[in-house]
């Protein structure tokens, strides 16, 4: 009997002991970035039958908010951003009013997120993003800096062959720097800004492109099934973009995303007239014809593989 509770003992210790290890090693393995970039909001689903009809443009906010709060969708529009959003930017909140999209994007410079809504502005999911590396908003190719403005999805492509070509024309011959998708956006000045994927996910939440917006390729397949050609997209600057824009001279439309205000520099505009700039509209109106979804473009740098018909000019 006391050898055989000897065996007995021996063999549980051996078993603590093999199993040990093995745990610890998970464990370490296991340990990922507990930040929290994504979330995600409950609401109603939208079929495309119960978009809001347009209203026309509203001359003053009171009108806008007596619109939203006369609506049978009142409630709706309580509980999103656009009442908010009338009081600040009157021309955004007309053009999302009368948008016949189900939804729209906020890419929140400030916040490092870009953020889906509904039509009635009710934030529904939002994702982590890394954006350009400098502050304020884009004038000129080369100047490492993400556009701010009202814009829209021009079209939706797949860029996992795609190469990086950088600002001195040099190609790296490593492929997925784009991740497996990039939504374009419509922008008067350039053809080459847009949300894509990357091989970089360490970057997300950081300010470290070349104007693009990054997010992980996992959340660039969720959103490639959400957006549509045409949505509307607001790049929104944060603090200091703002401190930057209005130290040389530029007032740029902004909005408040959550129920904090956002921090408007006070600042003295620099003497800017000797740079060369190029004037990004963030107020004109844009129409979109395209329907093409996903486009699958051959190898090549991201000038070479953008539709040379739609290209505007090669500004990164």
């Amino acid at each position: 009997m006391n050898r055989f509770t000897l065996l007995l003992t021996t063999l549980l210790i051996v078993s603590l002991t093999a199993c040990g290890p093995s745990d610890k090693a998970g464990t370490a393995d296991s340990i990922v970035d507990t930040t929290t970039y994504d979330t995600a909001m409950p609401v109603d689903t939208i079929p495309a039958d119960t978009i809001p009809p347009a209203p026309g443009r509203f001359a003053t906010t009171q009108e806008a908010l007596d619109y939203m709060q006369n609506s049978p969708y009142r409630e709706k529009y309580e509980a999103g951003i656009l009442p908010r959003m009338a009081r600040e930017n009157l021309p955004y909140t007309n053009k999302l009013l009368n948008s016949t999209y189900s939804r729209f994007l906020v890419v929140d410079k400030g916040k490092m997120k870009v953020q889906v809504y509904d039509c009635y502005g009710r934030k529904e999911i939002e994702y982590g993003i890394a954006c350009a590396k400098n502050f304020g908003t884009k004038h000129k190719k080369g100047d490492s800096r993400t556009p701010e403005g009202f814009f829209s999805v021009e079209g939706i492509y797949d860029s996992t062959d795609w190469l990086f070509t950088d600002d001195n024309g040099v190609t790296s011959p490593k492929k997925g720097q784009f991740g497996p998708r990039f939504i374009r956006l419509r922008i008067p000045t350039t053809s080459q800004i847009g949300i894509h994927g990357t091989c970089a996910p360490w970057s997300i939440g950081s300010r470290a492109s070349h104007g693009c917006i990054r997010v992980t390729n996992e959340n660039i397949f969720k959103l490639v099934e959400i957006v549509e050609v045409g949505m509307p997209v607001i790049v929104n600057p944060g603090s200091r973009d703002m401190r930057v824009n209005l130290e040389e001279g530029y007032d740029v439309p902004y909005i408040t995303t959550d129920d904090r205000p956002i921090k408007i520099p006070k600042v003295t505009p620099r003497d800017t007239t000797a740079v060369d700039t190029l004037h990004i509209d963030t107020t004109s109106t844009i129409e979109v014809t395209d329907t093409i979804v996903v486009i699958t473009p051959t190898p090549g740098s991201v000038t070479d593989t953008i539709p040379e018909s739609s290209q505007i000019d090669t500004i990164q």
